[in-house]
């Protein structure tokens, strides 16, 4: 399974926010092979047992529509019912940046955000997401770090960093508490005040 949160062992950050957290609706954006798919639902699973709690996360990709590195919906799709989490998670074919608009205001507990991150990209997601995150929800965001915004695609195509755009956002300053997993692609952990 591809991902370059993988090398790195974010699984465990991954089930562990769904299951500490106990969102009720989540949203991922980005899926690739489904590394982060599984493990935010093996989170919310443990915690539907544990507590009597559910969640469910809504996972979007262009899946064969993305011109670049990209996952397979079928495959995907077989991992999560060979891992008994089809309950938990469903599978959506969308433009990233069109799903904004199929959510009310504050009714997203849980948005994890994969989707070729650059700090363009962070721009955007706070634009569209802001308001639509619950007070206290959580935003995790691929990137962060000095080492992934150096990354050699972000360099040849002149992307615009992600930490800078973190340390003087308005509104991320404003309203929410944050900090950056640092291990390679890194991972920023946004939760909104409230």
């Amino acid at each position: 399974m591809r991902s370059s949160y993988k090398q790195n062992n974010y699984t465990l950050l991954f089930e562990r926010s769904a299951e500490a957290f106990l969102p009720q609706k989540c949203v991922e954006l980005g899926v690739l092979d489904g590394y982060s798919t599984v493990a935010i639902a093996k989170g919310l699973k443990r915690a539907s047992i544990v507590g009597n709690h559910f969640s469910h996360l809504h996972a979007y990709d262009l899946w064969e529509d993305y011109p670049y590195k990209h996952g397979n919906m079928d495959k995907v799709q077989k991992l999560i019912d060979d891992e008994d989490l089809s309950r938990f998670v469903t599978l959506y074919r969308k433009d990233a940046f069109e799903v904004y608009k199929d959510y009310d205001e504050e009714s997203i507990c849980l948005l994890h955000v994969d989707l070729s991150n650059t700090g363009e990209i962070l721009e955007k997601i706070v634009e569209q997401w802001h308001t639509r995150l619950s007070m206290g929800g959580m935003l995790l965001f691929e990137g962060g770090s000095e080492e992934r915004d150096n990354i050699e695609w972000m360099k040849k195509y002149d992307k615009k960093p992600i930490k800078p755009v973190i340390e003087g956002h308005e509104i991320l300053n404003e309203h929410y508490i944050y900090g950056t997993y640092l291990d390679f692609p890194s991972l920023t952990v946004f939760i909104r005040k409230g």
